[in-house]
């Protein structure tokens, strides 16, 4: 259990089943929802990628100073957690999750002593992209804005349109430097709050995420594992953090696992690379063509998917 903060393929059996909108989590048959990226988690303009429920401020100045639940329950004595990488609020024998969660508010201190709510506004659960695995749970968070035309933002923005939409989910005791890439995990107090689209969130749709139970293994996958999707989603193929792709750049992505495989989505073409938690092994395709790679990697011939965590293939 993580006593809490805030922060940053497709299953083939079921894939067939879903409908356009559960497959790319918008009505998108292209790039929805939560393949396509947004900026990260803010209230005005400050980032709520990662928090503290302690009262540890992050790196933005920013800390919580509070929780208040739904209307109806007890005004106070609830304390926020992160549990399973979803929040839990409990207060003596009463237990709010997932739906029973929206109402609630967050309070978070930002410039100048100025407390902002944070409402939980709605609440969606999104199908996961990892065969077997329970959908992940999804939250429109909104803060007050006067300049908007429903009075309020959603804590998501860039490319998105509609400000109820839900559009972050949580992943626990553990955040994500943006820079270089990399996992830091064993937070304790910390968890991240990952946008539709960023590579966090997508880490979690594909079963990698730090408190959940990676295929069935018993237990969840490693730092190792986490760290070798991050480089793979963003396309850090040195492993230094500069990534070599864009948003909405189509790749086929299967793991070592064979839990997640998106060859589905698009036709596999040649191979990009194997991934392991230092950034590619090797290098084929590039996943945009023409790009220049500031290091040197060997072909792909002679390797697969046994070699690493991950192997991607362009998108024709």
């Amino acid at each position: 259990m993580t006593t809490a903060a805030l922060s940053l393929g497709c299953d083939t059996n079921s894939y067939a089943d879903l409908t356009p909108e559960e497959r790319t989590g918008s009505g998108s048959a292209d790039c929805g929802r939560w393949r396509c990226g947004f900026n990260a988690a803010q209230v005005n303009g400050r980032s709520l990628q990662s928090l503290n429920l302690q009262g540890v401020a992050n790196a933005a100045g920013i800390k919580v100073v509070g929780f208040t639940p739904p209307p109806g329950q007890v005004p106070t004595g609830f304390t926020l957690t992160v549990e399973g990488d979803d929040f839990v609020a409990r207060r003596g024998g009463t237990t709010l999750r997932r739906a029973g969660l929206v109402g609630s508010k967050l309070w978070v201190q930002v410039e100048l002593g100025l407390v902002v709510p944070v409402s939980f506004a709605g609440f969606e659960a999104v199908a996961s992209w990892a065969a077997d695995a329970e959908p992940i749970a999804a939250y429109t968070l909104l803060f007050p804005a006067v300049d908007e035309l429903l009075g309020v933002k959603n804590v998501c923005s860039g490319s998105l349109t509609d400000p109820l939409a839900s559009a972050v989910t949580v992943l626990g005791g553990e955040t994500y430097d943006d820079a270089s890439k990399m996992v830091r995990a064993d937070q304790a107090g910390w968890f991240t709050l990952a946008c539709a689209g960023s590579a966090a969130a997508k880490m979690k749709l594909m079963g990698y995420a730090p408190q959940t139970e990676f295929d069935g293994s018993g237990a969840p996958s490693t730092v190792a594992q986490r760290q070798a999707t991050l480089k793979m989603i963003t396309a850090d193929y040195c492993g230094t953090g500069k990534s070599y792709t864009q948003t909405g750049t189509p790749v086929v992505w299967q793991n070592q696992a064979g839990s997640v495989d998106s060859s589905n989505w698009h036709v596999p073409g040649a191979v990009e690379a194997v991934w392991d938690e230092h950034g590619a092994r090797c290098l084929g395709a590039t996943r945009i063509t023409g790009t220049q790679v500031g290091c040197v990697l060997p072909s792909c011939a002679g390797y697969s998917l046994d070699d690493g965590e991950w192997q991607t293939r362009v998108a024709p």
